[in-house]
């Protein structure tokens, strides 16, 4: 798991480096926080709205 972990993390760095920005530093900033936030606010709308799925008892099946 760790070097996954390693390998996902470089992959973000190289996209977040590599892509030329040719605004202000404070805009990018800007534009990036509203990203994150739009994205959190996505991924936990979906965790709220699926429902949790837990596994009957083993005891409870058989009867």
């Amino acid at each position: 798991m760790e070097k996954s972990a390693y390998r996902y993390a470089s992959i973000t760095l190289a996209i977040i480096v590599l892509i030329p920005r040719s605004n202000a530093a404070w805009i990018v900033a800007l534009h990036r926080f509203f990203e994150v936030s739009v994205g959190i606010v996505v991924a936990l709308a979906l965790a709220a709205a699926r429902p949790d799925h837990q596994p009957k008892p083993a005891n409870e099946i058989s009867e």
